[in-house]
């Protein structure tokens, strides 16, 4: 009777024990908790402009009870693996690339603190008709970035690819964070700059569809419009020198099949692009004199992006073929 009794206390302790962590293994991630506090305090962080010549981007305009889900978890819930993303326009008339990004958002649970291998990574895309698009640069940076493990973190970005000025493209930045340390969310803001921030769960686990990059209104999330964010540029060395800007001219622009550069100066190369920022064609102009002529018959109408480079610096025009 004893060791029947003995035998019994110990299979209810295992199965208490299994169902406790069977418990936890179901625990499932909430795409935007109301449970989390409001924080008045949230604001954007009005970063410098890194060097000075060129405005930041900003979404500063807090939204009261906004948030959304942008996490990579850990194995046993790949399902709810997502992603958010906001679009934003490259300032100036030339070239720039981002020199810092500041990110609003908040945790339920521990945190960054409370997974040693926890990441932020950081990823840029063209615009693909008011959706991201290609990935044209990723940065992984550590949990401890985010030195007070509040939320909230400033990315130094050690890279990233020259973006055109007047050029819209968007930027995603997802937590990598085992469940053990909760959620992060990104805060959302009502600025109403651009396209609505977008939003994916390639699996499906969050049951709101969105597969793919959707914008946040397809997916039932919160209201934005937009992603609390502030991204400083730095100006690209050389480019919009003023002495090259009336040294070459471009005509006629608009053009139909061709159109002729000019110029009294050395120079080096033509590179056209489209508004998304790829590369549609490369030019030699290392043998040219004073004039050349470009040809674009093959181009569709719209407008391109024209790129010239001297040991001066260089220059960007916009075209348009009709």
């Amino acid at each position: 009777m004893k060791i029947a009794t003995i035998t019994f206390v110990l299979c209810a302790i295992l199965t208490i024990s299994m169902s406790g962590q069977k418990a936890k293994k179901n625990i499932a991630p909430i795409v935007s908790s109301s449970e989390l506090t409001y924080n008045s305090k949230v604001s954007a962080s009005n970063l410098a402009s890194c060097n000075g010549t060129l405005p930041n981007y900003t979404n500063g305009t807090t939204s009261i009870s906004g948030r959304v889900a942008s996490q990579d978890f850990d194995l046993n819930y790949n399902a709810y693996d997502c992603q958010a993303a906001d679009d934003f326009e490259a300032p100036g008339i030339g070239e720039s690339t981002i020199c810092k990004v500041s990110v609003i958002g908040r945790f339920s649970g521990g945190g960054f603190a409370a997974d040693p291998s926890s990441e932020i990574v950081v990823e840029l895309f063209v615009d693909d008709g008011g959706l991201p698009g290609t990935i044209i640069y990723t940065e992984n940076f550590p949990g401890t970035i985010d030195d007070n493990n509040d939320g909230d973190f400033i990315l130094g970005l050690t890279g990233g690819p020259e973006l055109m000025g007047g050029t819209t493209y968007w930027i995603g930045v997802q937590a990598i964070l085992n469940i053990n340390g909760g959620q992060w969310y990104w805060d959302t803001a009502t600025d109403g700059n651009g396209n609505p921030y977008a939003w994916q769960n390639p699996l499906g686990g969050f049951g709101l569809g969105c597969f793919t990059w959707s914008p946040h209104t397809n997916c039932s999330l919160s209201p934005g419009p937009d992603l609390m964010m502030d991204i400083s540029f730095n100006e690209s060395l050389g480019t919009n020198s003023n002495s090259l800007e009336t040294a070459v001219k471009i005509y006629p622009n608009p053009a139909n099949n061709q159109f002729t550069l000019q110029t009294e100066v050395s120079l080096e190369k033509l590179t056209i692009y489209d508004l998304s920022g790829r590369l549609i064609n490369n030019v030699d102009l290392s043998e040219m004199k004073n004039e050349k002529t470009i040809d674009i018959s093959s181009l569709t109408s719209g407008v391109y992006i024209v790129r010239v480079n001297s040991d001066q610096g260089s220059i960007v025009k916009n075209l348009l073929k009709q």
